[in-house]
């Protein structure tokens, strides 16, 4: 419910950024820096990870005998799961909460399905964090992927030469569209009070399509099972860093450019195209008492942005709310809404580092 409430705000964002002003020759743009909170708060204490690899078969039990009959290989996903723990321990990186390994040693208990197997016990959790000195154990303990492809023929337009002349025909050419599957079960377990703080079921589906002018081409052309599903996984490992662990981001903020009866917009931005925002924002302050409160309000709303952009969240507020209570911009409620949750957001996310 966390990842959902993440995408809302960053589409709340994107729709603001696209619409705070109508006209494509007035807007400015400029990106900040911020921090995004992890989807769930690890206990402090836990700073570095052991990454292992739970998906090896039992070549006793009976579903590896049906997997040979529904013509899916066990080891066939293994590439994949090495890329999602590569991508994984990549994006930890762009964070300083974690330090990561991986255990070199693939464990058994990948039954197949989206049923998680038996936990690990804890004493092999123990084990596993004394032998390689780290305090917690994330364990990718489901990976199960279908790839179906299916042919057909579409219509395309091609370059044809008749009589000299050069024009479009429209032709038929044959395509081939693969579908992936990926499932995949992860645990977080912490041995010292020997509490599992996450288990997370991720089901993706990722679709690729190739054409050519035959089927026989455009299955050759078409992306093999073992590189989708390897593209697939590499985007869970990262959906999975973001899940445990703050990560920096970049946000994007549009403000007007210039309007016919408040000259001070437009002077105002020149300052700011070139990074000097103190300057801007004293421009755009002195045509306040000019302007009508249509201009009025862009002029407050440029200089709530100039306040962000200098790191004086609290001016931001305010002139946000100025520019929508004073001056009626509606755009500077929404803009209000969205400093309050970056606000939030940058809280959380300090606590989640363990600062201040």
């Amino acid at each position: 419910m966390k990842t959902n409430k993440f995408n809302l705000y960053f589409i709340t964002l994107t729709l603001l950024a696209t619409s705070v002003m109508s006209c494509s020759t007035g807007r400015r743009k400029v990106t900040l820096r911020t921090s995004r909170p992890a989807d769930i708060s690890v206990p402090p204490q836990v700073k570095s990870l052991l990454v292992v690899d739970r998906t090896k078969f039992n070549k006793n039990l009976l579903n590896v005998a049906e997997s040979v009959l529904t013509g899916e290989f066990p080891e066939e996903d293994k590439a994949a799961t090495q890329a999602l723990i590569q991508a994984f321990r990549a994006k930890l990186t762009a964070s300083t909460r974690f330090t990561s390994k991986v255990a070199p040693i693939r464990e058994e208990g990948n039954s197949m399905t989206t049923a998680f197997p038996k936990p690990l016990s804890w004493s092999k959790i123990q084990a596993l964090c004394a032998t390689y000195k780290t305090d917690a154990v994330v364990a990718i303990e489901i990976f199960d992927t279908d790839f179906i492809i299916t042919h057909g023929t579409q219509k395309t337009k091609k370059k044809v030469k008749e009589g000299g002349v050069t024009k479009q025909v429209e032709v038929n050419e044959f395509y081939a569209r693969g579908v992936n599957k990926i499932k995949v079960g992860i645990k977080f377990y912490i041995p010292a009070n020997q509490s599992m703080i996450d288990q997370k079921l991720y089901k993706k589906t990722g679709t690729w399509k190739a054409a050519a002018a035959t089927k026989s081409a455009a299955v050759r052309a078409l992306i093999s099972k073992t590189n989708a599903s390897r593209r697939t996984a590499e985007k869970i490992g990262r959906y999975y860093a973001y899940r445990i662990s703050p990560m920096p981001m970049r946000i994007t903020r549009h403000f007007r450019g210039k309007a016919k009866r408040a000259p001070e917009l437009e002077q105002g931005s020149r300052y700011a195209d070139v990074a000097k925002w103190a300057e801007a924002i004293k421009v755009w302050k002195s045509g306040l008492g000019r302007a009508r409160n249509k201009e009025s309000g862009y002029l407050a709303y440029n200089i709530a942005v100039g306040y962000e952009v200098l790191g004086d969240l609290r001016n931001a507020k305010e002139w946000a709310q100025t520019s929508y209570i004073r001056y009626g911009n509606k755009y500077g409620k929404e803009y209000y809404d969205l400093l309050q949750r970056r606000i939030r957001n940058e809280t959380r996310a300090k606590q989640q580092l363990n600062k201040e």
